[in-house]
């Protein structure tokens, strides 16, 4: 492998790990405890439903949102996500707080729910309710993805989905941010003219990576505060301009200069220089994908902008304990940003290493 494609995956290694806006389930009966693909958990504190329609109910009297998972017979993401992360301390803690149904994503019964939600599934053979043999084959529904994770407000409104397996500690970051998702959409129906409230739906469905969702509720908020009386558009413009950074890094660098320019005492200067930084490597990773192939090592382009990365990021570097930005959030962050530029520079090895 020559160096240049080495150096292209160690940038675009970095790249995806700074743009990730940070910091992504058989049948019981109600009450019961969480099914796995292969049989019961040992009982927790939890309870679970498997009566979707009863659950959606309960919750819309109770004011509780719901937590719906769906999964699939003997998959072994389903399996592990059952019997790991969902007895994880701190993921049972937050979910005491939701209505909890679990779905067999192959049960009939469970099919117009998810199509109402638009959820992908498996179907075998004809509708609902059919006697159908095997041999009659499999209808795709779009295509399961299991499991699923499904979060609705009381009254039944999707608030965020996502698929795959997530460790512990990851899902309670997860909940933690659905929770705060939950919280700003009840801000928001209190005062739908609020920028703060729009502000605050838009900054955590950034976290949570819902960047179309993010972007509509941030732009609500520049368009109902233009003259910054209530002190949101600097905060809107910098998520803005972080979500912006995967289409388009070389316009947000010096959109980022500018903002840290008019911001300069701002609480989140830190993070619009991090992500500054960022901004520089990304487009490094883009000259170096579009350099001739059997390019060594990088080229005079991509030099200067891993040279401006590292210049904004000096200020952590050369922090001392104690500072704002030592004791930043963004200085991990900033230093292991330092490791992979570095490790992007090494020059190429001899042949036949």
């Amino acid at each position: 492998m020559s160096h240049a494609v080495s150096t292209r995956t160690i940038i675009l290694a970095m790249v995806v790990l700074v743009l990730a806006v940070a910091a992504a389930w058989a049948q019981g009966t109600e009450g019961g405890t969480l099914p796995t693909a292969t049989g019961p958990l040992t009982p927790i504190a939890l309870q679970w439903s498997t009566d979707v329609g009863q659950a959606l109910a309960s919750a819309q009297v109770a004011g509780r949102p719901v937590y719906i998972y769906i999964w699939a017979k003997y998959n072994p993401d389903c399996i592990k996500m059952a019997d790991e992360t969902l007895t994880y301390d701190h993921v049972v803690a937050q979910l005491a707080s939701f209505q909890l149904v679990a779905l067999d994503a192959h049960n009939r019964t469970n099919f117009a729910f998810f199509e109402k939600y638009k959820i992908p599934y498996f179907r075998v053979g004809g509708p609902a309710g059919a006697e159908v043999s095997r041999e009659a084959g499999v209808v795709w529904e779009g295509g399961g993805r299991y499991p699923t994770s499904l979060f609705l407000d009381p009254q039944g409104r999707e608030v965020y989905r996502m698929f795959g397996c997530v460790v512990g500690k990851g899902f309670a970051v997860r909940l933690a941010q659905v929770t705060e998702a939950l919280e700003a959409w009840d801000s928001l129906k209190a005062d739908p003219n609020s920028p703060a409230a729009e502000l605050r739906v838009g900054h955590v469905y950034m976290q949570l990576q819902v960047i179309s969702e993010a972007r509509k509720h941030l732009q609500q908020a520049l368009e109902l505060d233009p003259q910054n009386q209530s002190g949101v558009v600097p905060d809107a413009r910098l998520d803005l301009l972080i979500m912006a950074i995967p289409d388009d890094p070389v316009k947000s660098i010096p959109a980022l200069q500018q903002w840290r320019q008019a911001n300069a005492d701002h609480p989140r200067r830190l993070e619009a220089a991090y992500y500054e930084a960022a901004a520089n490597v990304a487009v490094a990773e883009a000259l170096m994908a579009a350099a001739p192939e059997g390019t060594q090592g990088l080229t005079r382009e991509a030099t200067a902008r891993l040279d401006a990365a590292v210049r904004v990021l000096q200020l952590f570097k050369e922090s001392k304990p104690g500072s704002p930005e030592h004791e930043s959030q963004w200085y991990m962050q900033a230093m292991a940003l330092l490791t992979g530029i570095e490790a992007a520079r090494k020059p190429a090895p001899p042949p036949g290493r």
